[in-house]
């Protein structure tokens, strides 16, 4: 459902959630080393979020990536939409264009109504969690339970 660049952003944007302090920031290293992601790759993907004003980053052997925006005001959403696009939500489960419930005269794919259902379940949670909630639930758990 989602891109791996999607999920990696995810992934990385937790992390950093998770592991940086008041003034500390996450070095991208760490980060892709510890979440096996191709450190080029996910630097560009974080840079993305740093012009977006979600992530702030600083160069230099103390730098690293750290929330700019306060993580209770991000959603999943607001980084699907930035990495896959506004209408990921939108797109039929088993073929590539929009699945559009409300063009009768358009035939609709086998799955059409069981999936549109779960569809906006989906991008109902995905608007409503926040980065905050999401590392706030890593932090009250066990440290067996705190890898990605």
């Amino acid at each position: 459902m989602l891109s791996n660049t999607c999920k990696y952003a995810l992934r990385a944007i937790i992390y950093i959630g998770i592991n940086a302090k008041p003034g500390s920031y996450v070095n991208v290293r760490t980060i892709a080393s510890d979440l096996e992601v191709p450190m080029q790759f996910l630097s560009k993907i974080l840079q993305v979020f740093v012009h977006k004003g979600i992530l702030e980053s600083v160069k230099g052997p103390q730098g690293g990536f750290i929330f700019k925006k306060d993580p209770y005001m991000v959603t999943l959403f607001d980084v699907i939409e930035i990495v896959d696009g506004p209408n990921m939500f939108e797109h039929c489960m088993i073929g590539t264009r929009p699945c559009i419930s409300h063009d009768l005269d358009q035939k609709k794919c086998p799955v059409h109504d069981h999936y549109s259902d779960l569809r906006t379940e989906f991008e109902a949670f995905f608007r409503n969690e926040t980065f905050g909630k999401i590392i706030d639930s890593y932090k009250n758990r066990t440290p067996d339970f705190l890898s990605l």
